[in-house]
């Protein structure tokens, strides 16, 4: 959320005004606090979330489901990252905005900047994802089910592959 927030909040509030902060702030009109809140909000949420889903009765079920499941999340995050790179490609306008403080900023550089955020954050988010996926849809074995621990019957250095017992 966070990520999607900083490739958001300064072209909505600072070009386009659809909120405003009065007192501005130092990424492109938008302040520090702005984003603090979302992380922390963000970190509330899912926390209560896992706790949801490990008191829950039956939830082995997430394991039965199919990865394309869960590329739809991905695509769906992957569109929201591409926005900004597209609206900085497709929009080459070099006019200027004021913010509510009163600081001048280049559109241009705003959307040059929101392009590299996505880039750096959202993208590569979607491309470890949809590697994950590929991954689960091929049933590669990844290090997470590697076994530090062998049973004492293997030999010395053997690491033993596939789903350890949690």
């Amino acid at each position: 959320m966070v990520m999607w927030d900083l490739t958001f909040d300064p072209r909505a509030s600072t070009i386009e005004h659809q909120w405003i902060w009065e007192q501005g702030g130092g990424y492109f009109g938008v302040p520090l606090t702005n984003y603090l809140g979302w992380f922390f909000t963000v970190y509330l949420f899912l926390q209560l979330f896992a706790l949801f889903v490990r008191f829950r009765p039956g939830n082995g079920a997430v394991e039965n489901f199919p990865p394309s499941h869960f590329a739809q999340a991905v695509l769906m995050y992957a569109v929201m990252g591409l926005t900004p790179v597209l609206t900085f490609v497709v929009t080459g306008s070099g006019s200027q905005v004021t913010d509510a403080a009163g600081a001048v900023w280049r559109t241009a550089n705003i959307a040059e900047s929101m392009a590299t955020v996505s880039i750096f954050t959202m993208i590569f988010v979607v491309a470890m994802s949809a590697v994950k996926l590929l991954q689960v849809g091929a049933n590669v074995s990844n290090t997470s089910d590697v076994r530090l621990n062998p049973p004492p019957s293997a030999p010395v250095g053997a690491i033993e592959y596939g789903r350890h017992p949690v």
